[in-house]
């Protein structure tokens, strides 16, 4: 059986993909504004 630890561990790792840690933490680095060839198209 596995440990209190590892179990606990993988309670928090379910817990913060629920809470959107991976979407949350991309939009901190990248922003959520879009860049201009995304508004506009890429014409150069």
């Amino acid at each position: 059986m596995a440990s209190a630890t590892r179990k606990l561990k993988l309670i928090r790792k379910r817990k913060q993909g629920r809470m959107g840690k991976k979407r949350k933490a991309d939009n901190r680095e990248n922003g959520t504004t879009k860049s201009k060839a995304e508004l506009f198209g890429d014409n150069d």
